[in-house]
């Protein structure tokens, strides 16, 4: 009698505390400007089918249009090449990026994963990519909540924010990879957001 197959969930992400927050921080601070950095962490293991955050590294030295796509400077691109090698030798790894989908003119962007986005997943081969919509709050507050879709959703100062994260699955034989939002799990960092309305 032939054995079940086993079907693997995908993995969830946990993001530490400190990274999550200093994330929100680094998207809320340049607003209107596409934000963009690097992430940092552990990929699944046998013990635990999970990736673990523990760092969000903004990078802000870029050929960037307002309102448009952004792209590295030469030495950019130089200096992230010999960050990824100096990242490589430490059990710490390079996980992907993180950037901002930002209102445009007041119109609200999406916050899903772009054509250009799958392309630098693809051509760079990282593993994740954050995408935070952000965009401006006219009123009263929203708790900081996870979201069934697996995004984390909430209010900070004048904004809203989300943020979602993605992987890219490989079907067998295709070459070209779907697009997978996965299941954010940050609570202490959700707890912690949720205080500092209290206090405002």
């Amino acid at each position: 009698m032939a054995g079940k197959e086993v079907i693997k969930m995908p993995p969830t992400v946990h993001i530490r505390k400190e990274a999550f927050i200093s994330l929100i921080f680094s998207v809320v601070d340049i607003f209107k400007r596409e934000s963009f950095g690097f992430v940092l962490g552990y990929r699944p293991d046998k013990r635990r089918n999970y990736f673990l955050v523990t760092e969000f590294v903004p990078f802000a030295n870029r050929n960037e249009k307002r309102y448009a796509e952004a792209t590295w400077t030469r030495r950019t691109e130089k200096r992230f090449h010999r960050f990824k090698e100096l990242i490589s030798q430490l059990r710490l790894k390079y996980l992907g990026d993180f950037h901002s989908h930002p209102e445009f003119g007041g119109m609200i962007c999406s916050p899903g994963l772009s054509d250009h986005d799958k392309a630098g997943m693809i051509k760079n081969g990282y593993d994740l990519e954050f995408i935070i919509g952000i965009s401006s709050r006219r009123r009263g507050r929203a708790v900081w909540e996870s979201m069934p879709d697996g995004s984390i959703r909430g209010s900070y100062d004048q904004f809203n924010i989300e943020v979602h994260v993605y992987r890219l699955v490989y079907q067998k034989e295709d070459k070209n990879p779907e697009p997978e939002r996965l299941q954010i799990v940050a609570p202490e960092a959700i707890k912690t957001l949720n205080r500092m309305h209290l206090r405002q």
